[in-house]
């Protein structure tokens, strides 16, 4: 029986690709907004999200073989090191820009790939220079705007760009290797033994809590510093992102043309931004959303299909 989610993005899919990514775009700010240590913020995801995950998994009637549900586990664990990387990110980088730098992941599974003896497109190579480049400016290493009177006026998103970028870059290199690892489980799997999107992300959210649970208690801490709302806050945002956004634009994305998910791309973080605006007066500077776009550039001609 298909999922309702499902079931929704495929009748609907370009709604439920746009609420979707609404769902996620909100995700940095809500981590923020709880104050609690990136650890806690992982682990709060995996809990939450994970009754009514295995409830989804339920409906969808699937028995994944024991290998498959084990290389779920595995991405899991790979999925909240990524998150602990991105979360710690946001208060270097800004809750926008700390959105954007993951989207190299496009290069990281490429690299992957050409290890693997797949042939790499001369276009990925091409955006290579131009994602570097983006990443720079993000990190301020370069800026165009150096010293004059628009840089000076505005105040930077966050408070160690530099930083935050290489933990930006951390958490595309462990995306990377999820989605590695459930890509090859999903074309893995046949008859009987496949693997229903829920039902990996139940197995994945396993491992999720497993690690991230593991981070929480070497930090000392299991609960964010003002148990209310920081706990409301987390809740809302495993909601959100892990039972709603992903299964949404998971969903979506193969009955959509490719230019709609490219726009969802510019969307998503457009939509972070304007959080980080209003709800914390964050503004990246004219130079790193110059290099915003210079990446997103990157990554939309390496991705192309």
């Amino acid at each position: 029986m298909r999922s309702a989610p499902l079931a929704f993005a495929s009748r609907h899919p370009r709604l439920g690709a746009a609420l979707g990514a609404m769902a996620i775009s909100q995700s940095s700010p809500l981590a923020k907004l709880s104050g609690a240590s990136p650890a806690v913020v992982t682990l709060f995801r995996g809990a939450v999200a994970l009754p009514f995950l295995a409830l989804l998994a339920r409906r969808e009637g699937h028995a994944p073989a024991r290998r498959d549900r084990a290389l779920a586990i595995l991405a899991g664990g790979l999925f909240a090191l990524d998150l602990q990387c991105f979360h710690i990110s946001i208060p270097l980088l800004g809750v926008a820009l700390a959105t954007v730098v993951p989207n190299a992941q496009v290069f990281i599974v490429g690299l992957f790939a050409a290890l693997a003896g797949e042939r790499t497109p001369g276009r990925a190579i091409v955006a290579i220079p131009f994602a570097l480049i983006g990443l720079l400016m993000l990190a301020r290493v370069v800026d165009p705007f150096g010293g004059g009177v628009i840089s000076t006026a505005v105040v930077s998103a966050g408070s160690d760009p530099a930083l935050g970028v290489l933990w930006g870059i951390g958490a595309a290199a462990f995306y990377g290797l999820y989605l590695i690892i459930t890509r090859r489980i999903s074309t893995s799997a046949t008859g009987s033994s496949a693997v229903g999107p829920f039902t990996m992300l139940r197995d994945s959210a396993l491992g999720t809590i497993a690690v991230s649970l593991l981070l929480a208690l070497l930090s000392g801490s299991l609960l964010p510093p003002q148990v209310w709302p920081g706990v409301g806050w987390l809740v809302l945002l495993a909601l959100m992102s892990q039972v709603l956004g992903y299964p949404l634009i998971n969903a979506s994305i193969p009955h959509l043309p490719s230019v709609v998910g490219s726009v969802l791309l510019f969307v998503q973080p457009l939509m972070t931004l304007v959080a980080g605006v209003i709800i914390f007066g964050e503004i990246p500077t004219p130079g790193q959303l110059v290099g915003a776009l210079i990446l997103f550039g990157g990554v939309l001609v390496a991705a192309r299909k």
